[in-house]
């Protein structure tokens, strides 16, 4: 690859993420379609907190567990993604039995792995 492609692909990587960004925050969004930043950095720190108190609890064979489960997922998530044309995370989040949030978080940990590319995105506005 040379300079030009490197440079091509981080300009690429680094459009991708603020629409990512979007995508989970428009997730985040209140029924009346207003955000509420404090709210979702409450939630955040709950969810850390409550993240932190059960690593610290976990023994090794737990971890071991989690670590197995995880890698599951992103394998089936890459099975899905290959014979899916178009990304719908309520539907992959029903066959993986996860939540759309945790959807966004598997597909973002492979980007930064390197494991897969967001070629496209689109932006489609749901009416509720």
């Amino acid at each position: 690859m040379n300079d030009n492609q490197s440079d091509e692909n981080n300009e690429e990587e680094k459009n991708m993420m603020p629409d990512m960004a979007k995508k989970m925050m428009s997730n985040m969004q209140n029924k009346d379609n207003s955000f509420n930043p404090k709210q979702m950095c409450e939630s955040m720190m709950k969810s850390v907190e409550s993240t932190a108190k059960l690593a610290g609890q976990a023994n090794s064979e737990v971890q071991m567990l989690f670590e197995e489960w995880v890698e599951q997922v992103e394998e089936e998530l890459l099975e899905i993604l290959k014979d899916e044309h178009n990304f719908d995370t309520q539907n992959i989040s029903n066959q993986l039995r996860v939540s759309e949030e945790s959807v966004l978080y598997f597909l973002s940990k492979l980007v930064r792995e390197k494991k897969i590319e967001i070629l496209d995105l689109q932006i489609i506005e749901k009416g509720e």
